[in-house]
């Protein structure tokens, strides 16, 4: 794997942003980083904290050794296959800025179809304030995203990992949204009563079979919380519990999305069903591929 402090490397720091970048962008290409000027000019505003636009414009910049010294560290840490959004700390989501970390998994841009047609839900189901809940929240994400959204929602982030509720709690400020979502450290729905409560009940669970590890990015299964990703030996499991505490608490005409696995859709449509829900929807990602239900409670 290629190092910056390699015997073939000039052992001075380059001259100026535009070598630093070309540098960089040649050992990220080496290591396989498939947009490797892209995360070079990401890294170089990260060590120096300038915005992307000021790096692209200041080209001909001399680079001291200690900024390039910062710079090359940022680097070597994406060569070894350190996810750029756990060294930059953020990733965008629906249109916002997100602080992450390895506590939790990375936002994907999937994700946000689960958000936009809740949102879209609930403008048109007509209620003056909305309750969710978003469960396995991770990063806050979905429910930050959602509660923006939906000015006039209130209601809970959810997740058993209080490393990752940490993180949504820097989210959920950070977005402006504290007065209106609650984050609770529970295992799925446990902290809250048996009753209907919810008019939405939002989740992005761990839908992975522990069998198809081996087929994920090594980027992802070495770096990402195991917690988030994997759902048991189905991927399927956990959602023999979280079904019966849903139903519960979702009121009449109320909405539960998930996010899911295309490669699991019939198993939890017949987990659905035996739940007592309904299938109103399934929504398909940018590649046409089935990625979120949309449900009701079949007497509701």
């Amino acid at each position: 794997m290629p190092v910056m402090s390699s015997e073939s490397e000039d052992r001075t720091s380059p001259a100026n942003v535009r070598a630093a970048l070309l540098r960089a962008a040649r050992m990220l290409a080496e290591a396989g980083d498939s947009a490797p000027r892209l995360t070079a000019e990401v890294l170089l505003g990260h060590a120096l904290g300038w915005e992307r636009v000021r790096v692209l414009s200041s080209l001909p910049q001399p680079l001291s050794r200690q900024q390039w010294d910062q710079y090359a560290a940022l680097v070597q840490r994406r060569v070894s296959g350190v996810p750029l959004q756990y060294i930059t700390g953020r990733q965008e989501f629906y249109g916002l800025s997100f602080m992450v970390s390895p506590a939790v998994l990375i936002p994907r841009p999937e994700t946000e179809l689960l958000v936009e047609r809740a949102v879209i839900l609930a403008r048109e189901g007509g209620a003056d304030a909305p309750r969710f809940v978003d469960v396995g929240t991770g990063s806050g994400c979905v429910a930050v995203a959602f509660a923006r959204q939906v000015s006039y929602a209130g209601g809970f982030a959810v997740d058993i990992s209080p490393a990752a509720l940490a993180v949504a709690r820097e989210n959920v400020v950070r977005h402006g949204t504290d007065q209106r979502i609650h984050l609770v450290c529970c295992d799925l729905l446990e902290a809250f009563r048996a009753v209907p409560t919810f008019d939405f009940i939002l989740c992005n669970l761990p839908y992975v079979s522990s069998s198809d590890a081996g087929r994920l990015d090594r980027t992802v299964v070495d770096h990402e919380p195991h917690l988030a990703l994997f759902g048991g030996e189905s991927g399927t499991e956990i959602y023999a519990r979280f079904l019966p505490q849903a139903r519960l608490r979702l009121r009449a005409r109320g909405h539960l999305l998930i996010e899911f696995d295309p490669a699991r859709l019939e198993i939890l449509r017949r987990l659905l069903t035996a739940s007592g829900f309904i299938v109103e929807s399934i929504l398909e990602d940018l590649q046409g591929l089935p990625r979120c239900i949309v449900a009701g409670k079949s007497d509701g």
